[in-house]
């Protein structure tokens, strides 16, 4: 009986160490199974992290490339709008001008007494031509040299020849601007050269003869038919002339002193900006026979 328990208990053994091996190699196939599970895994994460990227990725390029267009696109249009000038190209301008002439009265001074400092306001159309930095403009425009009643004689007239006159004189002026530049930038520069042209002169110049009171000058009284003084009046309301009423000075023309042209001749200089293509203002600053002068310029690109 003991025998028969003992060889059992034997053979147990037997078959528990012989499916020991087996039982180690379920358990080393479990873990790799498991290891390459995990891996499986991690590969997967990775792959989808990967995945998630290329999306991200092509999202903001999908948001870039509008932006990449719209570059493109201005870029495009640059040349349209670029204030650049190319100096072996001719440019056309057509716009307008305005202008303000001081006329002071040192000025008239030089060869009168009397008189005072006159504004006059001045503008018109314009053409311009410009290449390599140089450009002229013609313009066509109207100055008003209205003076308001003033005393005023010639320095080598006696004091009896003091006189008020009125101006309401015009004067077309057809005339160039020669101007050359200096750039700081495509858009600014500074101009500076000269013009030149001529006016046709019109409107009445109306003279009286003066005297003397407490507060300057008046006009001499005239008799009923307006062209010599009344009785009475101040020994210097002479007979020499018939400057009295409304008498206006005639023309070189008809034998009087009043100009029928009138040159204008200027030096001058001033700012030129160019903000696009298409547009160029002036700001222009200068001095010549009639006087000082501030002006604008605004021009349409052709």
């Amino acid at each position: 009986m003991a025998k028969r328990f003992g060889l059992r208990a034997l053979l147990i053994l037997g078959g528990v160490l012989a499916a020991t091996p087996a039982f180690a190699a379920d358990k080393s196939s479990s873990a790799d199974d498991a290891s390459s599970s995990q891996s499986s895994d991690a590969d997967a994460e990775a792959d989808k992290s990967d995945a998630d990227g290329e999306k991200a990725e092509a999202k903001e390029s999908e948001k870039e490339a509008p932006k990449e267009g719209e570059a493109k696109a201005a870029a495009a249009e640059d040349p349209e709008a670029s204030p650049v000038e190319d100096p072996t190209k001719t440019y056309n301008f057509v716009g307008a001008r305005f202008r303000l002439i001081v006329v002071p009265q040192f000025i008239l001074g030089m060869f009168a007494e009397g008189g005072k400092t006159v504004v006059v306001p001045a503008g018109g159309p314009e053409f311009g031509v410009r290449k390599a930095g140089f450009e002229f403009n013609f313009a066509l425009w109207l100055a008003s040299y209205g003076m308001g009643a003033t005393p005023f004689k010639a320095k080598s007239d006696p004091d009896s020849a003091w006189e008020i006159v009125e101006s309401q004189i015009k004067v077309l002026y057809l005339t160039s601007d020669f101007l050359w530049s200096h750039s700081f930038s495509p858009q600014v520069a500074i101009n500076y050269g000269m013009g030149a042209g001529l006016g046709v002169v019109w409107g009445p110049l109306k003279r009286n003869q003066a005297y003397p009171t407490a507060n300057g000058y008046e006009k001499c009284p005239s008799n009923a038919a307006g062209n010599g003084p009344a009785a009475g009046a101040h020994p210097w309301c002479g007979t020499d002339n018939n400057h009295y009423g409304n008498y206006e000075e005639p023309n070189w023309a008809n034998g009087g002193s009043k100009p029928m042209v009138f040159p204008w001749l200027a030096l001058q200089t001033g700012l030129r900006y160019k903000p696009h293509k298409k547009f160029a203002g002036r700001l222009d600053l200068g001095f010549g026979l009639s006087g000082f002068f501030v002006g604008l310029g605004a021009d349409y690109g052709l």
